[in-house]
This record gives structure tokens, sequence and C-alpha cells, in this order.
């Protein structure tokens, strides 16, 4: 617990407005445009809805290990949401929504082994991984993440051409199905 406090404070010493906002969104109250701003720029940079975001603050004293289950129906939907759009081919929501599975399957990771990640900064994913993931499955997240990173980049900057996306998507979805199976399978 006392880590999760130290967790949650770095978050707000970094990001002071946010600590307003996750307080008005565990006690039910009303929002402003700013409070909303930073809803919308949170989910922006964490591929996950604004709903998804708003439940992610509003349980950020929570036990981790509580939101197993959160996480995991969250990896779901965005790793379907992902594959449907890479399926259309709207790549850059594909890129985002897979970004957005990437996080929740290693928040997933964290909270099945009860350790908080409060933010989804880069950083802190690979901080966790480096501390955090066993040592025997330890590369393939990092692996993960490096292959995630240009995926990410690619829906705000669109940089590269729809066959080398391709084969940076197969990348990440190979290296995903395989950390999905090593979290599943960890006690």
């Amino acid at each position: 617990m006392r880590e999760n406090i130290f967790k949650v404070y770095k978050v707000y010493s970094e990001y002071p407005e946010l600590l307003s906002l996750a307080g008005k969104l565990s006690h039910g109250e009303e929002l402003n445009e700013v409070d909303r701003a930073w809803l919308r720029e949170l989910a922006k940079v964490s591929g996950w809805d604004v709903d998804d975001v708003s439940d992610e603050l509003r349980n950020l004293w929570a036990d981790p290990s509580s939101r197993a289950d959160k996480y995991h129906k969250l990896f779901n939907k965005y790793y379907e949401e992902a594959r449907r759009h890479y399926n259309s081919k709207d790549y850059p929501q594909a890129a985002e929504k897979l970004w957005g599975a990437i996080t929740a399957l290693i928040k997933l990771h964290a909270a099945l082994k009860g350790v908080p990640i409060a933010q989804w900064r880069h950083g802190d994913l690979y901080i966790y991984v480096y501390n955090n993931v066993e040592e025997e499955n330890r590369q393939v997240f990092k692996d993960l993440l490096k292959a995630g990173e240009p995926l990410h980049r690619y829906f705000y900057e669109g940089d590269v051409d729809p066959k080398t996306f391709e084969g940076l998507w197969n990348d990440a979805v190979k290296l995903l199905e395989i950390a999905k199976e090593k979290t599943l399978r960890s006690p």
C-alpha cells in the first residue's frame, strides 16, 4: 500500500492538475472543461477511451490486485478494436488501439503481482518491466514495448507507408501474443 501511495504522489507531483481531477471522479463531482480536456489528452496518449481513463483515475488508490479483471477486459477490448481497425485498413486507429492493448496487458501483469502502475507514460512502463517482470519473461515485454512505440508514434505522425506499417504491426502482434500467454500463465 505504501508503494501505491508513493506512485500516486509521483503522478500528482508531476501533474498536480490530475489530483483535482481524480478527486472529482472518485467523489462523483461534476467536471469542468479543463478537467474534460485533461481526460481527452490522457485518452489520446494512452490509447484508451475517455471512460476507461476516467475509471482508471477514479480507482487510482485501489489495491492493484483488485483491478486485474478490469485490465484483462481492457486488454481484450483494445486488442479486438485494434484488429478490427487493422482489417478495415484504418491503420492510425489500429496502431493506437494496439498501444492501448499493450498498456492494458502490462497493467494486467502488474495487477496480478500487486504492483501499481499509476501512469501510461512509456518510461513508467519500462521501469515496471525492467524491475518487476520475471527475468525469464522480461525480454519479451521489453521487445513488446519497443515494437509498440513506433505504432503509437504512427498514430500521431503517420510516418510510414502501408507495407512498413503492416510489418511493424505483425512484429508487435507476435510479441503481444507471447506476452499475453506469459501473463495469463503467471501465478
